[in-house]
């Protein structure tokens, strides 16, 4: 991975972005073949072409927090480049507010409505998990696995430990109450979750953080069903919660696509305590709370209202 950190990338112009990351990359991009794609809470995304016929993906941070989480990420892929059965971004170019990287082969296996936060499939992950939930629970296991040993971890930016993955999530509950009007049914779940010490974990471990069908590439269709083949933005990766790497399967695919994924996920090797199916299924619903919170603080009041719309009652 190349990193250039010196002069701050400018946005908005994409010929003017197009040329700054030409001099990074050592290639020249092609300012009309710029295909942007705001569809990222955090980053906006360019696809662009150069005139050699490679194709590259370019991302840029919404908000200062993002762009603090780029050290994190980068930290992140080059601990699993060689661990995980599937590509990864390849970073290279790195500045604080621009990564670029050789666009990946393949398809998402899905997108999320940017309304109604709802992804739709373009596949089905039911009818093939050898070709994605399975190596998708190989994925997971080998990022979860990767040795906290201190050659990657950066000082500052991870829990200590699994009490403070616990407290942060109850200081949000905390501020949404005071903020927003929760439905009282939701607030009763998760403090009877927070409270439940057989759910939570006794140890933490290396997530993605975001493993959604829009995160996972596949390809196939002509040869056979489509196969996972990529696992994208790692924006979110750190240590943490490991079963924060099922709520969004869950949420895209309900319960089915979560038991077989926790299936594949154990016969790959991975620890499935009694308590982390329970756990997952009370995180995807905390998760509105997060997505209400989000709502509030990025300027987008229709997350908000598609949060607390959602929420248990």
């Amino acid at each position: 991975m190349s990193t250039t950190a010196t002069a701050t990338p400018p946005g908005g112009d994409v010929a003017v972005l197009a040329a700054y990351a030409s001099r990074g990359l050592g290639v020249t991009l092609v300012p009309d073949s710029a295909r942007g794609d705001d569809s990222g809470w955090d980053f906006r995304v360019l696809h662009l072409s150069a005139t050699d016929g490679t194709h590259w993906i370019l991302r840029q941070p919404r908000r200062p927090d993002a762009s603090g989480r780029l050290a994190v990420e980068g930290a992140v892929l080059g601990a699993v480049r060689d661990r995980v059965p599937v590509r990864v971004p390849d970073w290279r170019l790195h500045t604080p507010d621009l990564v670029a990287y050789p666009r990946l082969p393949g398809e998402p296996a899905g997108s999320e409505d940017p309304v109604s936060l709802v992804y739709g499939w373009s596949m089905d992950p039911l009818a093939h998990p050898d070709r994605y939930l399975e190596p998708l629970a190989r994925c997971l296991v080998a990022v979860h696995s990767t040795p906290l040993d201190g050659t990657w971890e950066l000082p500052g930016r991870h829990p200590a430990g699994p009490d403070e993955v616990r407290s942060a999530a109850a200081e949000k509950l905390a501020r949404a109450r005071a903020e927003l009007e929760l439905p009282a049914a939701g607030v009763r779940r998760w403090r009877e979750w927070l409270d439940d010490d057989r759910l939570w974990p006794d140890r933490l471990v290396l997530v993605h953080g975001d493993v959604h069908p829009g995160h996972t590439l596949v390809e196939g269709g002509r040869s056979g069903p489509p196969v996972l083949s990529a696992l994208l933005d790692w924006a979110n990766a750190g240590i943490g919660d490991q079963a924060a790497d099922f709520v969004d399967m869950l949420y895209a695919g309900g319960p089915d696509v979560l038991d077989r994924l926790l299936d594949a996920y154990r016969a790959a090797g991975g620890e499935v305590p009694a308590g982390l199916r329970s756990h997952v299924l009370a995180r995807a619903s905390f998760l509105w709370v997060h997505v209400a919170l989000r709502g509030l603080d990025t300027g987008r009041p229709a997350w908000t209202r598609t949060a607390l719309r959602r929420m248990p009652r």
